[in-house]
């Protein structure tokens, strides 16, 4: 019997990544050594130069990638969110609709996360606010390689962002997580949509699109030595997603009172599988959209093809 491939893999815990992390789903030919992922560092650090395979922000791997680093992703999305509920406005700000950003001081964590790059795209293509419309404050230098557009303006404050907000020193704040102050019920900040629920339906039934924020990574040299790994990883995260699924077919073991309506509702207004890996039509939309804003916001210089972002997927 040949000898398993042992790999170290840095990904997050998540619902759909658990039977992958746990051992009930294996991947053939493969030992993964796994680094549980510290929260963010997807987002801050290169972890292609760290880890054999790695979960990592899609903005930063798009940037390396066109940028000639040695880093290739697979068609696999362990993170996916609407951008929309973690759009947050100071409650004395004069906000009632996206519009109304125009103008304002904008807070996040770095301009550059990918959580940003989906919110300003959204709030251009469908409000008509611009990023060069805002005055922007980070809570850390951006870092990853990023140079911000010409005409977009970035203070780094000398407080965090969500503090920021809370003084009344910003009008509002794109979150990668739910603030703390929201979750305690803070009456000093609100969510931008007063129905978030309903925006988030709205528009994913005008574009069909679920945005992707991380992707899975490897080493160049790793691909292309083991050519097999991509369609083997891409069967493991399908097989670890079927089981979570089929978790959720039996709502009650689940730790929400309405378990059973809101599994109906979720699948009823996004569909059974949306968390579906590998470049299908409705990913490749999804990407295309992804490098369109990317570009329009100045991550990278040139539009590429989705399918040059990604390794071959050999069957």
């Amino acid at each position: 019997m040949a000898r398993e491939l042992d790999l170290t893999f840095s990904l997050a815990d998540y619902d759909r990544t658990r039977p992958i992390l746990t051992g009930a789903v294996k991947a053939d030919g493969i030992n993964f050594q796994f680094r549980p992922a510290v929260p963010g560092e997807a987002c801050l650090v290169p972890v292609y130069e760290q880890f054999d395979i790695a979960e990592m922000s899609l903005s930063w791997y798009t940037m390396a990638r066109l940028r000639g680093e040695p880093v290739i992703a697979l068609p696999i999305f362990p993170m996916r969110m609407f951008v929309q509920p973690y759009i947050f406005c100071s409650a004395s700000a004069p906000i009632r609709a996206a519009e109304d950003l125009r103008g304002k001081r904008v807070g996040m964590d770095q301009y550059r996360l990918t959580v940003g790059l989906w919110a300003r795209g959204i709030l251009q293509e469908f409000y008509g606010v611009r990023p060069g419309e805002m005055a922007w404050v980070a809570s850390e230098p951006e870092g990853a390689g990023f140079e911000p557009p010409p005409d977009v303006r970035i203070e780094v404050g000398a407080s965090n962002v969500e503090s920021l907000l809370l003084d009344g020193a910003l009008d509002a704040l794109i979150a990668p997580n739910v603030p703390q102050s929201f979750q305690q019920r803070d009456p000093r900040i609100r969510r931008l949509f007063a129905d978030c629920r309903a925006e988030v339906v709205s528009y994913f039934r005008k574009t069909n699109i679920f945005p992707i924020t991380h992707v899975v990574v490897m080493r160049e040299a790793l691909a292309a030595e083991h050519p097999w790994l991509a369609a083997r990883l891409v069967d493991t995260f399908e097989a670890a997603e079927k089981a979570c699924r089929k978790a959720y077919a039996y709502p009650k073991r689940l730790a929400l009172p309405a378990a059973v309506l809101v599994v109906e509702e979720e699948e009823a207004a996004f569909g059974k599988e949306p968390f579906k890996h590998g470049l299908t039509a409705d990913n490749l939309l999804v990407l295309e959209k992804f490098i369109q804003y990317a570009h329009e916001q100045g991550y990278i210089s040139r539009r590429p093809k989705p399918t040059e972002m990604f390794a071959a997927v050999e069957n």
